[in-house]
């Protein structure tokens, strides 16, 4: 008998914000690729690759170069497109990093909703993994943080208005 697959919640974490600007806004941030090679990644990195087609079956990549000089390519791609609602978006591991130590975690989904609150925008990003062992081994090297991080970015840039 085969054990009992872990439920999403065990395979999940979650972050939410507020944005201080209307829904269109935050989800061209989040589509447009000029713009999202603005906010993503962690801080003090630079984004010298982001290709974003935002439709069902569409790729996309973002590489983000660390202060340190270390890249990270990221990839998968568009599962579910509702403009100014939900992106979800799968994310294939780099089996090349250095971090994986040969043995790269699974494809992991991820769930960003968007939500009008006046002028301002409810984000809640979810971030399911393919195990139990893989959340755990993710949230260890930081991916909770590094989220936050472009959280933190992503409200800078809205606050400075030098984007879309």
């Amino acid at each position: 008998m085969s054990a009992p697959q872990a439920s999403a919640a065990d395979r999940s974490f979650a972050i939410q914000r507020v944005f201080d600007a209307p829904v269109e806004r935050v989800f061209r941030l989040w589509t447009d690729p000029a713009l999202v090679a603005q906010w993503w990644g962690i801080k003090d990195c630079t984004i010298p690759h982001c290709v974003l087609d935002v439709r069902v079956g569409g790729r996309w990549r973002i590489d983000m170069r660390t202060s340190s000089g270390a890249l990270y390519r990221n990839q998968g791609s568009y599962l579910e497109v509702v403009v100014n609602s939900r992106l979800i978006y799968s994310d294939e591991p780099d089996p090349e990093l250095r971090e994986w130590a040969g043995k790269p975690p699974g494809q992991s989904r991820h769930t960003v909703t968007f939500t009008p609150e006046a002028q301002r925008t409810h984000v809640h990003f979810e971030v399911t993994l393919a195990s139990v062992a893989d959340r755990e081994r993710l949230l260890a090297l930081g991916m909770r943080g590094g989220w936050t991080q472009s959280f933190d970015r992503l409200e800078q840039l809205i606050g400075g208005n030098h984007a879309g």
